[in-house]
């Protein structure tokens, strides 16, 4: 019997989505700012004489808004691949996906492949990845600020970003994106000045500009969920991937009273820094 195991870790996107996804990619170049966290997919495969059983376990939700089918996907290429290339497995992943007609990026792939804070650029096929050097202290007390929060409502990310990419077809959201990758670039440099506070702010116009992208990217109920923590210990939020469901990242002025506030639904971390592992 032969026995392999592996582990890669979601993310949390920052700012930067969706411009990570064709055609954005080719017309105009993306950029994402991402960092993995203390929530992984695992997954196993045993082989024996008469079959093979294959495995996963997850520490988030599924639909969750957190790459979760992006590192699923990843971890089976990488138990049943020979290659241990992080980058040609987390192009494998895209390629595959791409063939199966599913409508995303690559910010998924290679942040689970990579794992850490990363700044990514995005041209035509190419991907150009920047891990910030933050110190250590720094990026504790950013952890300490932060709070994630499943919403309970599943998040389909291909359905969202269809909508966004026929909207950019049309017309309709250019700019929005345009400024959706400005702003990643924005958060970048704040993180490397240690401005928190601008960090914030820009949390927030992300999101007010992701709510442009379609009619669907936060809806009703995702606003009245943010706007619960903005009036209890929050100063910020961020839809998590590409909307309409999922998770929501929380900037805390008052973090006590800001889990008080949503409890059991608060998905507690820190961030991680080692990507795809082999157990």
């Amino acid at each position: 019997m032969e026995v392999k195991k592996v582990k890669a870790p979601v993310r949390i996107d920052f700012g930067g989505g969706t411009t990570d996804i064709e055609p954005f990619t080719y017309i105009y170049g993306g950029a994402v700012l991402n960092a993995t966290i203390d929530k992984f997919v695992t997954g196993k495969i045993i082989r024996t004489s008469k079959e093979t059983h294959l495995e996963y376990t997850g520490e988030v939700p599924t639909s969750s808004g957190l790459g979760t089918s992006g590192v699923m996907n990843l971890v089976w290429l990488a138990l049943i691949s020979k290659t241990k290339n992080k980058k040609e497995l987390a192009d494998r992943v895209y390629d595959m996906e791409q063939a199966m007609g599913l409508v995303g990026g690559k910010q998924d792939q290679y942040a689970a492949a990579f794992g850490g804070i990363n700044f990514m650029k995005f041209k035509k096929s190419k991907v150009e990845i920047n891990r910030l050097k933050l110190p250590t202290r720094f990026v504790r007390e950013l952890e300490k600020r932060l709070v994630l929060v499943y919403m309970g409502k599943p998040h389909f990310s291909g359905h969202s970003n269809k909508l966004a990419i026929q909207n950019l077809i049309k017309g309709r959201n250019k700019k929005n994106l345009i400024r959706i990758k400005e702003i990643a670039y924005e958060m970048k440099k704040s993180l490397e000045q240690k401005k928190m506070y601008k960090f914030a702010e820009l949390m927030n116009q992300e999101t007010r500009e992701r709510d442009r992208l379609h009619e669907i990217t936060i809806g009703k109920s995702s606003e009245d969920f943010i706007n619960k923590g903005l009036k209890n210990g929050a100063i910020a939020a961020k839809i998590c991937g590409s909307g309409a469901g999922g998770s929501v990242l929380f900037f805390a002025e008052d973090k006590d009273k800001l889990i008080k506030t949503f409890k059991e639904k608060v998905i507690d971390f820190k961030f991680e820094f080692r990507g795809l592992r082999y157990l």
